[in-house]
């Protein structure tokens, strides 16, 4: 019996062995596949990571990595492919008017024989070829804001403000008359969450969270919870363009979301003629461009929702009188439109002053 269980155990390991062996056989046979395959081109232009701005052309230049030419080289950008390059051909110009901007793959594969394609990818980041607009401000009114009020979102309707207001345990919904500041409508969240940005659409009242990945939809009438809705990314500041929600996550980015389920439609990066532009909170849609407050800075940028590319900046700089100051005071965070009379009312985290104001060219 003993000298069967040795034979047995001698056996599963050279089955072991024999499998193992066939696996590296594999191994060594794609790896010596993809190194034939490899040397076909470099990519000599553009360097990885290059930057260009939206309308820019991107030579792309390959040069042979040995005596063999490719039979074709396919080019992709973005994920579509422009075009196959014929035998012999290794130079083709990238056309980036209608790319968006971001950091964008441009992928080679190039062919010979039936060996397989080799793959090449460089990144490219497309910046925005608008230099933006400079605005100041001037001050129309100034109205009482309560100073506890950690604004995180802000809407004008029918005569009223709506405010969402954030911090754990301390979290708000809340309905505030104009010239007084006093809240007319208070509805207070659980202590575990974080209220964020603030919308109305078609009539409701979409209220998001920090880092819950859930939002809330309220009857404006009553502040009575109508559903709830999900989403993957944190929930900063949130607008709506008429048929879709906008919604910021303190990123670059833009989502625009299908309302009933917060299903992502489709998404912008936010790029001005330098760099992209990061912390986009408080949204609001005013006369076709989005509106961002810019976390804890004074600025405004205006966007155009189509391409992400900053069209001005607003410097909202000293708004805030300095006998307005105390040790709660935060950023400038809250902007609110007044479509009908064309009025824009701004604030800030713990602000005891909510100002309207008209937009001003500092050139």
């Amino acid at each position: 019996m003993y000298l069967v269980y040795s034979v047995l155990i001698i056996l599963a390991f050279a089955c072991k062995d024999s499998a193992r062996e066939s696996a590296n056989g594999r191994q060594a046979e794609e790896k010596q596949a993809r190194v034939l395959a490899a040397n076909l081109v470099n990519i000599e232009e553009p360097a990885d990571g290059a930057r260009y701005s939206s309308g820019d052309e991107i030579n792309l230049k390959l040069s042979l990595r040995g005596t063999n030419t490719p039979d074709s080289v396919r080019v992709f950008f973005d994920g579509a492919q422009l075009v196959t390059l014929p035998d012999g051909v290794l130079e083709y110009s990238i056309d980036t008017r209608l790319s968006r901007l971001g950091k964008i793959p441009l992928k080679i594969m190039a062919y010979e024989g039936d060996r397989r394609p080799q793959t090449l990818t460089h990144f490219t980041t497309i910046i925005s070829d608008i230099e933006p607009e400079l605005f100041s401000y001037r001050v129309v009114n100034s109205y009482p804001h309560d100073k506890t009020a950690y604004t995180q979102g802000l809407l004008y309707h029918d005569g009223y403000f709506f405010e969402s207001t954030g911090v754990e345990g301390k979290s708000t919904l809340r309905k505030v008359e104009t010239e007084t500041g006093n809240v007319l409508q208070l509805h207070n969240l659980e202590s575990k969450f974080f209220a964020e940005g603030l919308v109305l659409h078609e009539g409701y009242l979409y209220q998001l969270t920090w880092k819950n990945n859930l939002g809330f939809v309220y009857d404006i009438q009553n502040f009575e919870e109508i559903k709830r809705v999900h989403y993957t990314t944190q929930g900063w500041g949130l607008a709506s363009n008429g048929e879709e929600l906008i919604m910021s996550d303190g990123t670059n980015k833009l989502y625009f979301l299908e309302p009933d389920y917060f299903t992502v439609l489709s998404s912008i990066e936010v790029y001005d003629n330098k760099n992209h532009v990061w912390n986009l909170n408080e949204l609001e849609y005013i006369n076709g461009e989005i509106w961002a407050n810019i976390y804890t800075t004074d600025r405004i940028a205006r966007i155009d929702p189509g391409t992400g590319k900053v069209l001005a900046y607003i410097d909202l700089s000293g708004l805030l009188p300095e006998k307005d100051y105390h040790p709660d005071l935060a950023e400038l965070n809250g902007i609110a439109w007044d479509g009908g009379n064309e009025r824009l009312f701004v604030t800030g985290k713990n602000w005891p002053r909510l100002f309207e104001i008209k937009i001003v060219s500092r050139r």
